[in-house]
């Protein structure tokens, strides 16, 4: 019962954050506030953020590879745009935490992980 309870939070939290950024992004392109990206930092930035939420939604299926390289690119994402507001990362993150938890209490208990 704890795993399906641990596996469906972290899918339910992943898709809240995803939805959260598409909404974001449809938002910008719908009716942009700033320009166009202008400097290298800015495309790396938008393009680590999209990758953290791919890595994040691949970890239904391959929980422990999803949430490593969603939370590394959190990681290198916070640290390239001088992130501030941990509160935002923490939630980001929430769900890659709660998939390797799926996935350790997986391997503990003997059922076999999805990597």
């Amino acid at each position: 019962m704890v795993l399906s309870t641990v596996r469906w939070a972290a899918r339910g939290a992943a898709l809240v954050v995803a939805g959260g950024f598409f909404m974001l992004v449809f938002g910008e392109i719908a009716s942009p506030h700033s320009g166009p990206p202008t400097h290298l930092r800015e495309y790396a930035g938008i393009a680590l953020l999209t990758f953290v939420i791919i890595a994040m939604l691949s970890a239904w299926k391959w929980e422990l590879p999803g949430a490593l390289l969603s939370l590394v690119a959190l990681a290198v994402w916070t640290y390239l745009v001088r992130m501030q507001r941990y509160d935002v990362v923490a939630v980001i993150a929430m769900p890659g935490i709660l998939f390797i938890g799926d996935w350790l209490l997986r391997t503990r208990h003997g059922n076999r992980p999805s990597t």
